[in-house]
């Protein structure tokens, strides 16, 4: 199988969506693992976020109280870094612990060729430096309050069978020692107080334990959230101009490809047979008057030369969205495809509320598709299949011939490709030999 997607430096995202992990069954392990895992997070982040608290606030207020004497400004540049070299701590911690993977976005560079003091400024102009300062601060005052409360739920749960045994334990090693517990306090009778506070403990114990869980779950989440909110949106925002600018570079790439490919067909086909053409009309006009029967004849190979230049016009116009396709819909293009395919072709091509752009896409993605099994397959038969998957359009042509395709460079298929990458979809080409191509591409709606 070959594939031509649009070329992807993320994560894939991604993306800014990240693939749900598969879904395991719970157990006392896997829960009690998780809630371990929180805490040694929690204790190590609030000691990284003691230390890195301490030390950013004071280089940033040494850094703005001197700025106005220049002094400020390299302890402000050291101020960001060590907030840097703390959110790298972050994302090292988060993998490590909690399995959380946070991309760390491009830095902002000097240019080349910039003096000494540009170059020691421009970690100020760095958006992400400032961004890992604010998380430095966040962070610490959340772990201030996520850590405690996650070891107190967690205590609270121990205290379930821990309060209860602990409370039979004083009973029966101080027995004179009288105390008001939770059943005296609601005014149990003396026999009953002791029943009525183990019941109490474990009753309230088990509150803790039951939504110790879900309390875990959503601490981790909290963390997890401010952490990509602050770390890894700009890695996002960069792969997304990253994409957009890939995805233009293959357009141009298709257009001037496609350009090439179409001055050279028009120059070896319709060309070459209309200036044929014109000396065989001079010749009829002089041979009209002398040899009026190899005249006709001569018009007769001219007209033959002029249909064949129609048909090749024709086939060169298939690359080009015709009107059909904005006066009558994707299916009636398609349609008019598979009727003049040499192949015979069925089109499966429901009523679609597909972009503009999606539609012309598909239309160039079916009719190269059509035009290479008609070469190159020696296909019986040939299926299109059009539909809409979320907010995806995806085409699919399969052939029945010998297989065997491949996507060369420079070639129609890599064109192709070209051109579904500047859509920001991607192109999957399937051809075991002797067992038929699969052409399919996925375009977003959206692009």
């Amino acid at each position: 199988m070959t594939t031509m997607p649009l070329p992807d430096t993320l994560d894939a995202p991604p993306s800014s969506t990240e693939p749900s992990p598969p879904s395991e069954r719970w157990s006392v392990g896997a829960w009690a693992s998780r809630i371990g895992r929180f805490l040694a997070y929690g204790f190590v982040a609030l000691l990284l976020g003691a230390v890195g608290f301490s030390l950013l606030i004071g280089l940033l207020a040494a850094g703005v109280s001197s700025v106005v004497v220049w002094v400020g400004l390299p302890i402000l540049v050291a101020g960001v870094h060590v907030a840097h070299g703390f959110a790298g701590a972050e994302r090292a911690l988060q993998r490590a612990v909690l399995g959380t993977e946070l991309p760390t976005p491009e830095p902002v560079r000097a240019p080349s060729g910039a003096g000494r003091i540009r170059r020691l400024l421009t970690p100020l102009t760095d958006p992400q430096k400032w961004l890992d300062s604010l998380w430095v601060l966040v962070n610490f005052l959340l772990a201030m309050v996520t850590f405690p409360l996650a070891l107190a739920w967690t205590l609270g749960a121990i205290a379930t069978i821990g309060a209860p045994l602990a409370t039979l334990v004083l009973d029966r090693v101080l027995p004179d020692v009288q105390g008001d517990g939770l059943g005296t306090l609601l005014g149990v009778p003396e026999q009953y107080a002791l029943p009525a506070d183990l019941l109490l403990q474990f009753a309230i114990g088990l509150v803790f334990l039951l939504t110790l869980g879900p309390v875990v779950r959503g601490l981790t989440a909290l963390h997890q959230g401010v952490a990509r909110g602050l770390l890894s949106s700009r890695h996002q925002e960069q792969q997304r101009l990253l994409r957009t600018e890939e995805s233009r570079a293959a357009g141009r790439s298709a257009e001037s490809a496609a350009l090439r490919r179409l001055e050279r067909d028009l120059h070896d086909g319709p060309q070459q047979r209309l200036v044929r053409a014109s000396m065989d009309l001079a010749r009829v006009e002089a041979l009209a008057v002398k040899d009026p029967e190899k005249a006709q004849a001569v018009l007769r190979e001219t007209r033959e030369q002029l249909g064949l230049t129609l048909d090749d016009l024709r086939r060169l116009s298939r690359g080009i969205a015709p009107p059909i396709l904005v006066d009558r819909g994707l299916a009636a293009a398609l349609t008019e495809l598979a009727a003049i395919s040499p192949l015979p072709t069925s089109i499966e091509c429901p009523a679609l509320d597909l972009p503009e752009h999606v539609e012309i896409g598909i239309y160039y993605v079916v009719s190269e598709s059509l035009t290479n099994a008609a070469k190159h397959s020696d296909a019986g038969s040939v299926v299109v299949e059009v539909a809409r998957i979320g907010d995806d359009a995806r085409v699919r042509i399969e052939d029945d011939g010998r297989g065997g395709a491949e996507m060369r460079t420079g070639g129609g298929l890599a064109g192709l490709a070209g051109r579904v990458a500047s859509l920001e979809g991607r192109l999957t080409v399937t051809s075991p030999t002797e067992q038929g191509t699969r052409v399919e591409a996925v375009i977003p709606c959206g692009s």
